[in-house]
């Protein structure tokens, strides 16, 4: 072993660098495995998924289901049907709200009838109530919570940023160019133009980051209390491109799901990226979820929203839930 001289905290400083290194290279060669499958042909495909503080996953589906996923039995059940309206409405973002309940946005690509709710709805019971109507031309899709239990909820067909308050009543917290989807049909992710979609806080909740589809790119949003934040881009980069969800480890690291390239990546503060894994058994990975019961908080759960393969041929599509081992555990998702 080289003898480092000098302060203790060029010491550490290189051991820091030489385990961020091992853990690259080791991360880099782990493939995920799947925990739960769910059923393409009753259009059991979940866009989005989420954890509470007791290690239980819920994940939300195409079809307005919300099911509830024990990853220690592999297995799972519905805990409530969202009555999600028109035919084309959908469920995406979902978190567990400070009340132990849960907040699940719904969407529809046409705006009539409108299909652009927030829905709140009690697990144990499978109770769902609409909490916040939002524009129906729009496509609200994932969503934080503040301290202050309001809620910031992205909407990339609109590109901006809502923000619901506790008694439900929208408003626009952020909108911006960089939060908009591609104007080219031909150089979009989906077909569509989509924006800002994935949204995650950092350690101290100084810092909203937040991924536009498109353009696979990663933002910084720090919310210091002023009127109009400033966007700070990290990264944008092809290999980024049709990112989905988000979430961060408490090293800082973003995690990616960059849906239509079956690949999950990680960007650092620096906008390095790093490809972790991508191909079977991935199949449109759309949002994360990282363990936090007490023997899987290394672990990082990932949707496989397997929409593209589903809209292609359902006999293909690998719909479910599945693990990735890490190294550093997740922060919390609200």
């Amino acid at each position: 072993m080289t003898k480092i001289r000098g302060s203790w905290g060029v010491v550490f400083l290189a051991i820091a660098v030489t385990v961020g290194l091992g853990a690259r290279a080791w991360a880099a060669g782990v493939q995920p495995t799947f925990v739960v499958t769910f059923d393409p042909t009753a259009a059991q495909l979940p866009e989005s998924m989420t954890s509470d503080d007791h290690g239980t996953l819920y994940a939300s589906n195409l079809n307005g289901q919300i099911q509830k996923i024990d990853p220690s039995s592999g297995t799972f059940t519905t805990v409530a049907t969202v009555p999600v309206g028109p035919l084309g409405a959908a469920l995406t973002g979902i978190k567990v709200g400070p009340d132990g309940l849960l907040y699940v946005a719904s969407a529809s690509f046409s705006p009539s009838p409108a299909g652009a709710f927030l829905w709140r709805v009690d697990p144990s019971t499978g109770v769902s109530q609409q909490f916040a109507t939002l524009d129906p031309r729009g496509f609200p899709n994932d969503l934080v919570f503040q301290d202050d239990g309001t809620i910031l909820l992205t909407d990339p067909a609109l590109a901006l940023i809502y923000k619901i308050d506790t008694a439900g009543d929208a408003s626009v917290w952020l909108s911006d160019p960089l939060f908009a989807g591609a104007s080219n049909p031909s150089d979009t992710a989906f077909g569509v133009p989509f924006g800002v979609d994935g949204i995650a806080w950092d350690r101290n909740k100084r810092n909203l980051y937040v991924s536009t589809v498109d353009f696979g790119r990663v933002m910084r949003i720090p919310t210091d209390g002023s009127c109009a934040p400033a966007i700070h881009v990290i990264v944008e980069s092809p290999t980024l491109k049709g990112i989905d969800g988000i979430a961060i480890d408490r090293a800082g690291t973003i995690w990616a799901a960059v849906n239509t390239q079956n690949q999950i990546a990680t960007v650092d503060g620096r906008g390095n990226i790093l490809v972790i894994a991508q191909g079977s058994p991935l199949d449109g990975p759309s949002s994360f979820a990282f363990g936090s019961g007490r023997h899987d908080k290394q672990t990082l759960y990932i949707a496989n929203f397997a929409i593209t393969s589903f809209q292609t041929d359902p006999a293909t599509a690998h719909p479910g839930i599945l693990s990735l081992p890490v190294l550093v555990p997740g922060l919390p998702l609200r």
